[in-house]
């Protein structure tokens, strides 16, 4: 069979080999950090390390021995963080005093010495690692990752005691290079972690687009697998994004299987959610809002979903162990909004294509105890497989209880590009039901840029570096309650960084079939199949690295493209045909 198939790796490279620059704060200054991070030498190196921040980057100098076997001496910039969490960065630069010094991100128990921690790392010359010291004072485990250097991602996701190591060459598309069961606390510290692997002579290193992201769920909230699925499933909550993964035969018939995301309430309730993917399992894996009479696998319950391919269904069992009743609500797919109105003992389901219009389902008289669960279920529909559903926008309203405030993103618009440094004019609306209303504030990748406390909540973001961003508006009120927006991404394109490398996926038949891969350019919004191409560029048959990625030199002929936003494929091509990726956009 002929494949012919290219898989993007990441877009285009800039000049420097650095697609964007992250800023950890606003109006940071180049020779002091930038709150809440902090610098500290561990293991007492010497000569002592330092660290700086500016135009987005880090730059930090660092000696010591090593981190790894017993005992560590490196430089740390950290921030303290309670709960799962994930941190991600890119470094940009490496120069080495060893070809084992050592670069990357680190989430430690404590600042000693000999604290259990996982770090992934970049190294001078002996390629990337994942490494794990599982107790304090144990002995370093290593897991080698690719072959190479800086410039490279790394990354660390901490799940409970699970720190799971990831690189990457673009920041999207990330290879897992290790796991291991860490001893960390309920806080732990996160940052970036570098030695020289010399102990008379320092490193330096350039790191910037660092993200530290919370993943623990609110305070009232909590999450399990209900009904012993066959897989464990897992949750990770960030500015009001939920990812759930699940697997479980069904929710459905006498019993169910599945993830449940849950909080406890008393009498009457309003719960609705936006369902924004749902990836793998069946296409009758299930994901949506669900009233529950308790944790029991044939408890009593309702639930308003929408399935990977069935459409949108309403169901409920009336009795414990007994069978599930199921009202379709029509065809749809992701995203889709779902909602369920407790009234006494009557529950009507809705759906929405906007989260402002809702068409019931249907409504039963399911005959739940006043104190019940309400929350976010999710089901593969599968006993071998997992399903992952990214759910957003959850509210849970009570009546003649105090409700969280609304906010929305009103600007920039989803999708919207600008040019470095760009000045960007962010505004949300909000408005609190009680009038109670107190403040606003602007997140970009978890970052906090500014806080209002009157309306208009407008806001210009000064000076703002290239790179992708995911905006958010957090709403607070004097009850203590807040609300986080609809996340909305945009981007910012260098200027005088013309890009210079197409990164791909080699086609399976590479070997075999392949006998030149194609560049093509075109419009925003052309469909590459239909369209002809503005431009297009023979690239040979470069030869692929170890992991299938093909690095293409397109300076020439991306630099002769006006200045604009295009789309580009890249196809394989043989004798018999050619088979094109699927189109991704970048900024000339």
């Amino acid at each position: 069979m002929r494949q012919r198939c290219v898989e993007w790796v990441g877009v285009c490279v800039f000049a420097s080999l650095i697609c964007m620059s992250w800023p950890i704060g606003v109006a940071a200054q180049t020779d002091q950090l930038p709150s809440p991070w902090v610098g500290s030498d561990i293991g007492g190196p010497s000569p002592t390390g330092s660290a700086s921040f500016g135009n987005g980057s880090f730059t930090l100098s660092a000696a010591g021995a090593d981190i790894g076997d017993v005992s560590d001496q490196f430089h740390f910039v950290y921030q303290q963080v309670s709960g799962d969490v994930d941190i991600q960065a890119s470094v940009d630069s490496l120069s080495p005093a060893d070809p084992w010094s050592k670069i990357g991100v680190m989430i430690r128990s404590d600042m000693t010495h000999d604290a259990a921690n996982a770090f992934a790392t970049v190294t001078g010359a002996m390629g990337l690692a994942f490494q794990s010291r599982p107790v304090p004072g144990g002995t370093t485990d290593s897991i080698a990752g690719e072959p190479a250097g800086a410039p490279q991602w790394v990354r660390l996701t901490r799940v409970g005691t699970t720190v799971t190591g990831y690189s990457s060459v673009d920041g999207a598309s990330w290879l897992m290079m290790g796991s291991a069961t860490i001893a960390l606390g309920d806080s732990a510290y996160v940052g970036i972690a570098m030695t020289s692997h010399n102990s008379v002579a320092t490193a330096q290193a350039t790191v910037s687009q660092v993200r530290v992201t919370p993943l623990s769920l609110r305070t009232s909230q909590q999450s399990a697998d209900i009904g012993s699925p066959p897989i464990p499933g897992s949750t990770t909550y960030g500015q009001g994004v939920y990812t759930i993964t699940a697997s479980g035969a069904n929710i459905g018939g006498p019993s169910d299987q599945f993830r449940f995301v849950f909080q406890a309430v008393t009498g009457d309730v309003d719960i609705s959610a936006r369902v924004d993917s749902i990836q793998g399992g069946s296409l009758s894996a299930k994901a949506g809002v669900m009233i529950r009479e308790s944790l029991d696998p044939h408890a009593r319950n309702a639930m308003a979903l929408i399935s990977a391919g069935r459409g949108y269904a309403f169901q409920s069992r009336l009795d414990p162990g007994g069978l599930t009743n199921r009202w379709s609500g029509g065809g749809g797919a992701p995203p889709a909004w779902v909602r369920l109105v407790r009234t006494g003992s009557t529950i009507e389901a809705f759906l929405s294509a906007d989260g402002s219009s809702w068409t019931s389902m249907g409504a039963e008289t399911v005959p739940m105890a006043d104190a019940l669960y309400v929350g976010l279920a999710v089901t593969s529909r599968s006993t071998t497989q997992t399903t992952t559903a990214v759910i957003d926008q959850l509210t849970i309203t009570q009546p003649g209880l105090p409700q969280p405030p609304t906010v929305a993103l009103t600007a920039p618009s989803p999708g919207s590009q600008f040019t470095a440094p760009a000045h960007i004019v962010v505004s949300a609306n909000a408005a609190d039901p009680q009038n109670q209303l107190v403040r606003v504030e602007f997140y970009s990748n978890g970052t906090r840029i500014a806080s209002l406390t009157t309306a208009p909540f407008t806001m210009t973001w000064p000076a703002v570096p290239a790179g992708t961003y995911s905006l958010t508006a957090v709403a607070f009120d004097a009850a203590g309650l807040s609300t986080t927006s609809a996340p909305v991404t945009i981007t910012v394109a260098a200027v005088g960084s013309p890009p210079r490398f197409a990164i791909f996926q080699a086609s399976a038949d590479d070997a075999t079939l392949v006998t030149s891969y194609r560049l093509d350019i075109f419009n925003v919004g052309d469909d590459p199949n239909t369209a002809p191409p503005l431009a297009s560029s023979d690239l040979g048959k470069p030869a692929p690295d170890g992991s299938g990625v093909i690095s293409a030199d397109c300076t020439a002929f991306l630099a002769a493209l006006a200045p604009g936003t295009y789309e580009a494929t890249v196809s394989a091509v043989d004798g018999a045909g050619e088979g094109r990726s699927s189109p991704i956009t970048f900024a000339r």
